[in-house]
């Protein structure tokens, strides 16, 4: 059905005002997205910052009457100069196909794609994997996951064990399975990332080579590789935990690290592994090392 969106750009002190209003005045969601691309890669834990403007964006059913809501800002807010409406009303579209059909095949290696179901892969006869995107993270277009998909797609595989530590949607536990692995293992602490990662793998026929845990819950089994597409703090945090996954002369791949993390997070393995010159893309890193 169509629907109609209130947009809002106005300051990180104003954005928290405008939410409450959209959310008393009938609002079926409201959203915060970065208004100026001034992303923020990394907050503490147990924090949301804003950007220091943010687009406030309300959803509303078609039926709703939306005549007063400009009105309603102005009487509810100061400072009135400090902030634009925009209100749209939005065409009757399938939200999820438009984004599948924007979702383009993308290929890592010589012949390893990841495609969704919408799409014919570019090379019908190379690995395909199939991913369609949902809510856990993990497609291969954001640079942490496509540098380790890439770095994976130059390695024989062939009868190895991969970890996967931190799973998102389960693509490079999945890739590494279509790459030549002979079994894998899979873990992460959002119940949502073990659902995507199960659905993926079916999809994917590996499902029976791939393994899915709680990341609270499992085997401590060492591997020959383990992967790691998290970010710096946690890395840190469970570096003795990731580092006795990995067998004797094993290998580790370390992302979703910003530039500027590469010497604190290598510090923390510097014990038990030898590190190679990290690949950057986008300010984002990805490490890789073999254990002693």
């Amino acid at each position: 059905m169509p629907w109609q969106q209130v947009t809002i750009t106005t300051s990180k002190e104003l954005a928290p005002s405008f939410e409450e209003i959209l959310e008393n005045n009938g609002a079926l969601s409201v959203t915060f997205t970065d208004a100026l691309n001034q992303p923020i890669y990394e907050p503490p834990l147990e924090t949301t910052p804003l950007w220091e403007e943010v687009l406030v964006t309300g959803l509303f059913d078609e039926q709703h009457d939306l005549s007063r809501i400009e009105q309603i800002f102005t009487e509810s807010v100061d400072n009135s100069n400090s902030w634009k409406i925009h209100l749209e009303r939005l065409e009757n579209q399938v939200w999820e196909r438009l984004w599948l059909e924007h979702f383009q095949p993308i290929k890592f290696g010589d012949d390893f794609w990841v495609c969704s179901t919408e799409h014919s892969p570019p090379e019908p006869d190379a690995t395909i994997l199939w991913l369609d995107p949902g809510l856990a993270f993990g497609t291969g277009t954001h640079p942490t996951t496509a540098l380790c998909l890439s770095w994976l797609a130059q390695q024989n595989l062939t009868n190895t064990t991969v970890f996967d530590f931190g799973c998102g949607s389960g693509i490079l536990a999945i890739a590494s399975l279509l790459m030549g692995a002979d079994k894998a293992t899979s873990i992460d602490i959002d119940p949502q990332a073990l659902i995507a990662t199960q659905n993926n793998a079916e999809k994917n026929s590996v499902q029976d080579r791939l393994t899915i845990f709680d990341a609270h819950d499992y085997p401590k089994d060492t591997h020959d590789t383990v992967v790691a597409n998290i970010l710096a703090e946690p890395l840190i945090t469970f570096s003795n935990d990731i580092s006795n996954l990995v067998k004797p002369n094993g290998q580790l791949i370390l992302s979703g690290i910003l530039s500027e993390q590469i010497e604190s997070v290598t510090y923390a393995y510097t014990d038990k592994f030898i590190f190679e010159p990290p690949t950057v893309q986008d300010n984002w890193a990805c490490l890789h090392a073999r254990k002693h």
